[in-house]
């Protein structure tokens, strides 16, 4: 376990990545807090990168990602005790390629394999998620040096947990070097640059994951180990301030609010248990580095 969190560390930090709008030009370290008295409380911990190789009309890249979320289940009512999942970790890698069809067409195709497990036990049983997609994008140039970009398409995806299919449809609009705006899956926000160095930006963001995980079944000398998929969503509204500070370097910090959470046990793709979870105040802490 210890050899592969170094791989996909090193590979996170060497590996250069990345494509059209739906993938970023950075490394990133990010932490973030959903915490609630009436639930469940969610610390995530992530790092990853990416970035592009441009072969003429073709632009082929990969990503990786090390994703950490510690659940505290403290004022939770799940009935076995034993079933307290923490520690449960995402190491993710995206593959993709994408094609220009003219000046203002592409075409991007990508696959996401990921390993998902609290890494207890026969982990390997429910510790794998494949995901993949695909999507059109088309580019526009504005009187007055705007310029806007819609993308649709779709992904089989753990953006929302479960595994499940998510059409892909996001228009962006960059007004000029102060305005832009993006509206749909996956990005919703408003960008203002209120100087050279700083800027705001609300945002509707989501955070998920779908794991592995293993729970008991039974109390004593006859209980066994089980198998099961951990399912979590949170949509939140946040104000992100992000701060360019040397060549390349970003600091971001975010305020907001989960608008909407879900948290369910999953056995044999069937539904076992749901949590219960609310609504709470949600904070974002940040480091990019952008190439």
């Amino acid at each position: 376990m210890r050899r592969l969190l170094i791989i996909m560390s090193l590979l996170m930090v060497v590996t250069e990545v990345a494509g059209q709008e739906k993938f970023s030009d950075m490394i990133r370290l990010d932490y973030n807090i959903n915490k609630s008295d009436d639930g469940v409380n969610i610390y995530e911990t992530r790092i990853g990168g990416s970035k592009v190789f441009n072969l003429g009309r073709f632009r082929i890249g990969a990503a990786a990602d090390l994703h950490k979320f510690d659940l505290d289940y403290t004022y939770t009512s799940q009935p076995a005790t034993d079933m307290h999942f923490t520690g449960t970790y995402t190491l993710g890698t995206e593959f993709f390629v994408s094609y220009a069809i003219r000046d203002d067409w592409f075409f991007t195709a990508f696959v996401q394999p990921e390993i998902a497990s609290d890494f207890r036990g026969d982990w390997t049983a429910e510790g794998f998620n494949f995901g993949y997609g695909g999507y059109f994008t088309r580019t526009w140039l504005h009187t007055g040096g705007a310029t806007s970009s819609l993308t649709v398409g779709g992904e089989y995806t753990t953006a929302f947990g479960k595994l499940r299919f998510v059409p892909i449809v996001n228009y962006l609009r960059k007004i000029n070097a102060r305005w832009a705006y993006a509206i749909g899956y996956p990005y919703t926000y408003v960008s203002w640059k209120a100087g050279s160095n700083h800027t705001l930006k609300p945002i509707l963001g989501l955070n998920a994951f779908y794991a592995g995980v293993q729970g008991w079944n039974g109390y004593f000398d006859d209980k066994e180990a089980v198998r099961y998929k951990l399912s979590y969503m949170s949509l939140n509204g946040r104000l992100n301030y992000e701060y360019d500070f040397n060549r390349g370097w970003q600091l971001t910090v975010g305020v907001g609010y989960t608008l909407y959470n879900t948290l369910d046990l999953y056995r044999d793709d069937t539904k076992d248990y749901t949590y219960d979870m609310a609504s709470s105040p949600y904070i974002s802490l940040g480091v990019n580095y952008k190439f």
